[in-house]
């Protein structure tokens, strides 16, 4: 044990991400292969999409308003909710994460379905929060 991390940090392992798609089509010599566990659209981006990030890449030299206030404005809006009610983040990875530190305590316990989400049990482990 490392003495500078706690023994439920100890306890993560490193995710391992799937196969690319490049290299099992190398490895079956195949091509146009559709890959449909890692939550990839194999139909590509929107143009809307593209149209988006052409338009957001002049201002690639700021940083991002870390509030969100604009999206969350739009999204409050759209659903009629206060926009003190919404929290956006960087994939559904670091919302899991935000949900278990925020509401999770080493002296409670999350229960969850097997097999699942492995962010799940990451997060839990990372929150040193117990779990079945």
């Amino acid at each position: 044990m490392h003495p500078l991390v706690g023994p439920h940090i100890e306890r993560l392992s490193p995710y391992v991400p799937g196969k690319p798609i490049e290299e099992l089509e190398r490895e079956l010599g195949i091509s146009g292969a559709i890959k449909l566990a890692s939550n990839e659209n194999p139909a590509g981006p929107s143009p809307r999409a593209l149209e988006a990030i052409a338009r957001a890449s002049a201002d690639a030299n700021r940083y991002p308003d870390a509030s969100t206030f604009a999206l969350r404005q739009a999204l409050a809006a759209h659903h009629d909710v206060p926009m003190e009610h919404i929290c956006v983040g960087n994939g559904s990875n670091e919302l899991i994460d935000i949900l278990c530190r925020t509401f999770a305590t080493p002296a409670q316990h999350a229960v969850f379905g097997l097999p699942s989400f492995v962010c799940y049990a990451l997060s839990c482990t990372a929150a040193n929060v117990p779990y079945t």
